[in-house]
């Protein structure tokens, strides 16, 4: 299941290119004698004046915008310096979303015009120099994008998930248009996008109860065909379910599918839907059923949609969640068929792809693809050259020992999690730790099995807060335990 991944009329007064043309040092003031001349003119023996530093010196230029890599703190005195609100993409590695959106849509040149107006930083959040940033936004879901106002961090606009390209564009018109506001004033307190903002901060604030009441009335209050409503029915459907309003989020899903657009937002959408349906399967089986039928209905009209604006990584995205509904729904000849449909794509967008990075998007989906097809071994050859072409990446190299444990080459798989556990850093690098343990569980290697487990609770346990959950520990310690845990004893088998 994926992870639940404008300029709007209201507001659009609001929303003006600032005269910015660049990373440029502020003019001294009228009088200040700080130009090449007065200094000329000064005595020989005056002490000489130093440069003021350029906060917006360097960046990676990618596409038609110039992005920051982890390093917060400079972005936002750059974006102080140019007086513009900052871009903050939470991304990781391991997140296929992530890679779609950096290799494939944020470098469109629709994108040109937002260039000066804003700054653009990616933090990896598996990162421990991170961390700080990660604990003052945090997120459940990647990538996560943010509107901060640079002086005081104060979210502006939040997204969560895939977007295309005019979505982005309005979730950056909304973050500026919120910015302008706090400097100048000018939405009312019912225009729809400060109530998304309020709905943005509650969530922030883990205040779902606000967060709900803020996005339902952010809907209610924009218009039926408001380019937003996509994106906010998603953030409003992932509060309802994570504050276990399982009736409400059952009900949203059945009222709401239709209104999700024609992109990554009608997977997402339905990813939280078809979750809640799956808790209130027991206590309300018919409305489950119809729920995820309605679901199956609304996402083969979707991939079936060649003029949809969906990236391919969005399309696998909502073929795998409409393969799993044909599996619960009982339907395993269509949830095959649709398995061979997303295999072929992402085969094709991988051998299509630029470089060895933007081919390495499609390295999860396919080994999942792959491995349900049950033609695990045949998706090897392709990850070992996508770990060749990638050497101090450790992605490739963890998807690549899943994919041999599933294909039961457990030697081999060992190896490359050996290999992935050596590059890994954060989180992450627990996650191949504890695939390493699983290796190891296959391989009756019980003293293996209780290193590896270890190692997993070592290293949550050394994580900074803002990078591990207490939740997280505790289900590490469990995996530990289990390891010295004696055998359930089998239940004889009655004689016939």
């Amino acid at each position: 299941m994926k992870s639940a991944r404008m300029l709007v009329g209201a507001s659009a007064a609001l929303v003006s290119v600032l005269a910015v043309a660049g990373c440029k040092k502020a003019a001294p003031p009228e009088g200040s004698g700080g130009s090449a001349v007065a200094s000329a003119a000064a005595p020989s023996d005056a002490a000489p004046v130093a440069a003021k530093k350029d906060a917006c010196a360097g960046g990676d230029k990618r596409g038609p915008l110039t992005w920051r890599e982890d390093d917060f703190a400079g972005a936002q005195a750059c974006a102080r310096q140019r007086g513009v609100p900052l871009v903050v993409d939470m991304w990781a590695p391991w997140c296929h979303t992530c890679l779609s959106m950096s290799q494939y849509v944020l470098t469109d040149p629709a994108f040109a015009p937002f260039a000066d107006r804003f700054v653009f930083v990616g933090i990896d959040t598996d990162r421990e120099t991170n961390a700080d940033v990660v604990a003052k936004l945090p997120i459940n879901n990647w990538p996560t994008y943010f509107v901060l106002s640079p002086d005081d961090g104060a979210v502006q606009a939040r997204f969560v998930g895939s977007a295309t390209v005019p979505q982005f564009r309005d979730f950056l018109a909304q973050g500026e248009a919120g910015f302008l506001d706090a400097k100048a004033g000018g939405l009312a307190a019912d225009d729809p996008l400060r109530l998304v903002r309020d709905g943005d901060r509650a969530v922030i604030a883990k205040d779902l109860v606000a967060a709900d009441a803020a996005y339902t009335a952010a809907l209610a209050k924009a218009p039926a065909d408001w380019a937003r409503r996509p994106d906010v029915l998603v953030a409003l459907i992932g509060v309802k379910y994570k504050r276990s309003d399982l009736v409400g989020c059952v009900d949203l899903g059945l009222s709401a599918m239709d209104q999700t657009g024609k992109a990554a937002s009608v997977a997402d959408f339905l990813v939280w839907a078809t979750s809640c349906a799956e808790e209130r399967a027991k206590d309300d089986p018919a409305k489950a059923k119809a729920l995820r039928e309605h679901a199956v209905a609304r996402l083969a009209s979707l991939v079936d949609d060649a003029t949809a604006p969906l990236s391919v990584d969005d399309r696998s995205d909502a073929m795998a969640n409409l393969r799993e509904l044909h599996e619960v729904l009982g339907d395993k000849a269509r949830a095959h068929a649709v398995a061979e449909r997303q295999r072929a794509l992402l085969d094709d967008a991988a051998a299509k792809a630029p470089s060895p990075m933007a081919a390495s998007t499609y390295n999860w989906p396919r080994a999942e693809v792959y491995v349900y097809l049950e033609r695990p071994l045949d998706l090897v050859p392709v990850l070992e050259q996508s770990a060749k072409d990638l050497p101090t990446e450790y992605d490739p190299l963890y998807r690549l020992s899943w994919v041999q444990l599933k294909a039961g080459k457990l030697d081999d798989a060992k190896a490359s999690a050996a290999k992935a556990a050596a590059l890994a850093y954060g989180p992450r690098k627990a996650k191949i730790l504890a695939l390493a343990g699983d290796i190891a569980k296959a391989q009756n290697d019980k003293d293996g099995e209780r290193a590896a487990r270890a190692a997993v609770v070592a290293l949550y346990q050394g994580l900074p807060a803002g990078q591990v959950t207490p939740d997280a520990i505790e289900k590490a310690k469990a995996a530990l335990a289990a390891v010295d845990a004696p055998a359930a004893p089998v239940a004889p088998v009655a004689a016939h």
